[in-house]
């Protein structure tokens, strides 16, 4: 490649910015951003209406500019409408992020709920380490609060 076609090429990945969709709204529709705890960003860009599958990317707060591939899926079956008492439905949430060649991957599993006018996602998470000090320490698990943005 020569030198006017790398810089032409480097010009254009350097202007590339990353499209993210609007914030999430409510549980119905979890496509939109969301915020970690850590500061990281979620992204879901895609959730399937017939299967529930989620495709998306996963920013760190450490690297912003850099997509980890994200997917999962949302179940919000099992709603029943209950005349005889009230009871809390929340649907389901699975999702799970490889961070390629560090060889991690990280799984969060949850329940969304409504938390005022916003939706926000609870979570419990395995954090897989591939390289630890310990056989035992390869394994993290984590409570997150996913908010909309």
């Amino acid at each position: 490649m020569s030198a006017i076609m790398r810089t032409a090429f480097a010009a254009a990945c350097l202007s590339t910015t990353i499209a993210l969709p609007a914030a999430a709204r409510d549980c119905s529709n979890m496509t939109g951003q969301w915020t970690t705890n850590l500061g990281a960003t979620v992204s879901f860009d895609r959730v399937d209406a017939k299967t529930g599958m989620i495709t998306g990317r996963y920013f760190s707060a450490s690297m912003p500019d850099r997509a980890f591939p994200l997917t999962g899926f949302v179940n919000a079956n099992g709603r029943e409408e209950d005349t005889d008492r009230e009871r809390h439905y929340a649907p389901a949430v699975s999702f799970a992020v490889s961070f390629e060649e560090f060889g991690g991957i990280t799984s969060w599993t949850g329940i969304c709920l409504m938390n005022g006018d916003l939706p926000q996602i609870e979570t419990e998470d395995l954090i897989i380490a591939p390289m630890a000090d310990y056989d035992w320490s390869h394994v993290i698990d984590n409570h997150d609060s996913l908010k909309a943005k």
